[in-house]
């Protein structure tokens, strides 16, 4: 196996089936994560849409809410699976069930083979000034979060409480998705078995997906092989938590933009999907 895609999602079967079939090929593994929330019907959709691909894991099934460590619990059980492939694949790339792909299988394998050792992780410092809020993303760090789902609010915080973070460490943040060499899965999978004290921390803070990686890795003797670049395509243009969907008007700086995939989709808007898989195909063809 020489990629794993590790893909969180939570709904949407047919994008969801769309994406593996896109990134799904000899010596590839994609590693499925159905978030609980997610019902019953939804899920045996999946599963049905995807029975004849080959090279799908579907992963055990944990609840997921934005905001809560439950995130990057469902994303070291993917890891916990794709470190039992011997050899390890050459690269592992989180996605979530709304992103897809901007280039061919051919370009995005040659990307990858001439990354060689490297790891791709946005990341910076924290407290950062690009960080528009959360005092430049302390109050994710300093402030207790517990996870709560029989409560309507996707996180509750304790107040009047601030937190030391764990000695020795420095902590960054960037985006959540990214692509590990296997030097770096195996250094995770290895801090986290060595260090449930810096784990059970995290448990407590806010959108831990977009931290813990980040401070794991940007943190240990590896940080010199970890560059810092997104291969996603955002819009984060309308200043909220949460990015733009994107459309047909989006096609062209997406295809300009260099980035191997992009995020995030409507499931209903299928057109700007045809012209990215038109695109690709035209690749292959040439």
């Amino acid at each position: 196996m020489k990629v794993a895609y590790l893909i969180r999602a939570h709904h949407a079967p047919k994008l969801l089936e769309r994406v593996v079939r896109r990134l799904a090929g000899p010596d590839v593994g994609v590693f499925l994560h159905i978030s609980r929330s997610a019902e019953d019907p939804v899920y045996d959709e999946m599963v049905s849409r995807l029975q004849d691909v080959e090279g799908v894991h579907w992963l055990p099934r944990r609840r997921c809410r934005y905001g809560g460590f439950s995130l990057v619990e469902a994303t070291l059980a993917g890891l916990d699976a794709i470190a039992e492939v011997d050899p390890l694949p050459r690269h592992t790339l989180l996605l979530s069930g709304q992103d897809y792909p901007l280039r061919s299988r051919t370009e995005i394998d040659a990307f990858l083979e001439r990354a060689g050792e490297r790891s791709f992780v946005h990341h910076g410092a924290i407290p950062s000034a690009g960080w528009r809020h959360e005092r430049g993303g302390l109050d994710r760090v300093q402030r207790m979060y517990f996870e709560r789902f029989r409560y309507k609010t996707r996180l509750l915080r304790v107040p009047f409480v601030t937190r030391r973070f764990p000695k020795g460490l420095r902590p960054y943040g960037g985006s959540a998705f990214w692509a590990l060499a296997p030097e770096a899965v195996a250094y995770v999978e290895r801090f986290v078995r060595e260090n449930p004290n810096v784990v059970r921390f995290f448990r407590h803070t806010l959108i831990p997906d977009e931290l813990f990686f980040q401070t794991v890795l940007l943190n240990s003797p590896l940080r010199e092989t970890i560059v810092n670049e997104e291969l996603h395509y955002v819009d984060w243009s309308g200043h909220t938590i949460h990015p733009a969907t994107l459309g047909l008007e989006d096609l062209e700086p997406m295809l300009a933009s260099g980035k191997l995939f992009a995020r995030k989709f409507d499931p209903a808007e299928t057109q700007v999907l045809d012209r990215l898989d038109e695109a690709a195909q035209a690749v292959e063809r040439a």
